[in-house]
């Protein structure tokens, strides 16, 4: 995980007891999302959450307060920064602008690769072999 992520993710542990509040936390994911969060000064603490991270560590932050996980993934209103989670983050040390999705940007994070189904060699061979 960069550096930048994981300090952004210990700052949100922070704001732990929040995220029970349904709202709160839809205004996160919302914010972490086609937004790049900094901390000014630390030009290596730059980072952008793609909409499924942003979803995966909300939802994260819910389990660990013992609350059910929220239908958060493309639920609307990305990149909306409510002042409440501007002036949370903002405490912690964080800004943020909109996410310049022209270009690729370094700080964009994303979840790794996955692997491909188990059988995908097996029907692969298949499709090659069938008489099409």
């Amino acid at each position: 995980m960069p550096e930048a992520e994981h300090r952004l993710l210990h700052d949100l542990s922070s704001l732990e007891e929040r995220f029970a509040d349904e709202k709160f936390a839809a205004e996160v994911y919302r914010a972490l999302t086609e937004r790049r969060w900094y901390r000014p000064g630390e030009p290596e603490m730059t980072v952008a959450l793609s909409w499924r991270r942003a979803a995966e560590v909300v939802n994260g932050l819910r389990r660990d307060v013992g609350k059910e996980e929220l239908p958060l993934f493309q639920s609307g209103r990305e990149g909306e920064l409510s002042n409440t989670v501007r002036d949370e983050l903002g405490r912690l040390g964080w800004a943020s602008e909109p996410l310049d999705t022209s270009r690729h940007d370094e700080a964009h994070v994303t979840d790794p690769p996955s692997a491909p189904p188990p059988d995908t060699g097996a029907r692969q061979k298949r499709d090659r072999e069938t008489p099409g």
